[in-house]
């Protein structure tokens, strides 16, 4: 018994340990942007990722500090990790808000990822600039398994990075998009583009506001961990509403609850004010 628990212990240990137990230390020592439920479903895709795919290779587009990138810089199995990011001091979003970044260099980036104990930059590839002015192919000189979009959070920029990535991944890998809840419109559209070509694919919402696309045989889906997270997807799909939920507080006081009713009057229509 005293063998077993130690060589239990033994296989723990580690990074490979760190990620089967989706531990959020990983993304400790560089500010990130993502939610705990939103980390816990990235660590879950690499873990995936990794059993379906050593050496596997990682792009991202969006990185500003380096935060998404941490897991991936220190994991032996991943090969490559690209990052392509425009590093705008702003950027327009569907919120309607303006987003704004802070010193967001790609020097800043490097200095952060270099400090994580086990760092490998040798296998960082930085680009700055807009997807459409890439070419996938000399952008990445071998197919991706898994990549990360995490950019501008517009219709128009989401749609044209994930053709950038579709591009790089091939026959056969994973998309990931972060903020699910703000591009919606842009992820109904590939996915309507993609029921219609007739390429093999899946698609599906993880906690919190992550959206996954898998192209060809690339089956994320039936590991132990993310399908966890697909048998509860609650979990998901409440915080992705909850994300919006400011919207609806909005859209509720006067005078917009008045003025729905007189439309509502004049239409013939229901109305809930």
């Amino acid at each position: 018994m005293s063998q077993i628990r130690s060589d239990e212990t033994r296989a723990s240990s580690g990074l490979g340990g760190q990620l089967d137990a989706l531990d959020l230390s990983l993304f400790d020592a560089i500010e990130s942007q993502s939610s705990p439920g939103d980390k816990r479903s990235l660590l879950a895709c690499q873990v995936a990722t990794r059993t379906l795919s050593p050496g596997y290779r990682y792009l991202e587009i969006g990185s500003y500090l380096g935060g998404s990138i941490q897991p991936f810089i220190v994991d032996p199995t991943c090969t490559q990790v690209v990052s392509i990011d425009k590093r705008p001091p702003k950027q327009p979003d569907n919120s309607g808000q303006t987003i704004r970044f802070q010193n967001n260099t790609t020097a800043r980036m490097i200095a952060n990822l270099q400090s994580l104990p086990g760092a490998d930059l040798n296998k960082l590839t930085c680009v700055e600039g807009e997807v459409s002015n890439l070419v996938p192919q000399q952008t990445v000189n071998d197919p991706v398994q898994l990549c990360f979009i995490d950019g501008e959070h517009t219709d128009g920029a989401a749609i044209a990075d994930y053709d950038f990535c579709a591009e790089a991944v091939g026959d056969r890998g994973a998309i990931i998009f972060h903020d699910a809840q703000i591009i919606y419109h842009a992820l109904g559209a590939i996915v309507d583009s993609l029921s219609r070509s007739g390429r093999q694919f899946h698609a599906y919402n993880l906690p919190d506001v992550i959206f996954v696309i898998e192209l060809g045989d690339f089956s994320l889906h039936r590991h132990h961990l993310i399908a966890r997270m697909l048998v509860d997807n609650h979990v998901g799909y409440l915080a992705s509403l909850k994300r919006n939920d400011h919207f609806r507080r909005w859209s509720n006081l006067e005078p917009l609850r008045t003025i729905r009713a007189l439309k509502s009057r004049f239409d013939g229509t229901s109305s809930s004010a």
